[in-house]
C-alpha cells in the first residue's frame, strides 16, 4: 500500500516511483532539507549548498571543505566565497591598520581560480558563476557540476 503522510512524502514508494502513483496521478516530492556539522557530514545528496561558509576556511583548508562538499553532491554543487580581487584584499588590508575588530573583516577572501581549481581536481566544474553585491556585502556565486 502507498500512502501519502503529513510531511508530504509516500511510504513504501521509492525516490523514482513517487512521480506517479497508482492511477498515474502526479504524486507531490518534497525535498528534505538537513542542517548539520560540514566536517562530519556523510551521505549522497542531490544538490549541495553552502553560503557564507568558506569565508571561514584559509585556503588550504578550503580545498578540503570543497573536495568534502563535492564527494556528497551527486548534480549539482552550489557555493559562495569571498572572491579575492586586488580591490577586496587593499579593503581587507587597509581595515586590519585600524584598531577595533569592526574596522577589518576576519573573513579569508578566495580568489576564483583556487576555487576552480580545487573544484577540477575532484572531477568537477563550474557551470554557472555569479556575482552578490550591497553596499557593505560581496560574494562570487558558483554552480559546479560533474566533469
Amino acid at each position: 500500500m502507498k500512502t501519502l503522510t503529513d510531511d508530504g512524502s509516500l511510504n513504501g514508494v521509492t525516490a523514482k516511483e513517487q512521480l506517479t502513483v497508482g492511477n498515474g496521478n502526479i504524486a507531490p516530492v518534497m525535498p528534505k532539507f538537513e542542517v548539520k556539522d560540514l566536517e562530519s557530514l556523510d551521505g549522497k545528496y542531490d544538490t549541495v549548498v553552502c553560503l557564507d561558509v568558506l569565508i571561514h576556511y584559509p585556503q588550504n583548508k578550503a580545498y578540503g571543505m570543497i573536495a568534502h562538499l563535492a564527494s556528497l553532491a551527486e548534480n549539482r554543487l552550489i557555493l559562495s566565497f569571498a572572491p579575492k580581487t586586488f580591490y577586496y584584499d587593499l579593503l581587507k588590508r587597509i581595515g586590519e591598520l585600524f584598531p577595533g575588530p569592526s574596522k577589518a573583516t576576519r573573513a579569508y577572501l578566495h580568489a576564483e581560480a583556487d576555487v576552480e581549481r580545487a573544484l577540477n581536481k575532484v572531477g568537477w566544474k563550474i557551470r554557472k558563476r555569479g556575482l552578490i553585491t550591497t553596499q557593505f556585502y560581496f560574494a562570487r556565486l558558483v554552480k559546479a557540476v560533474p566533469a
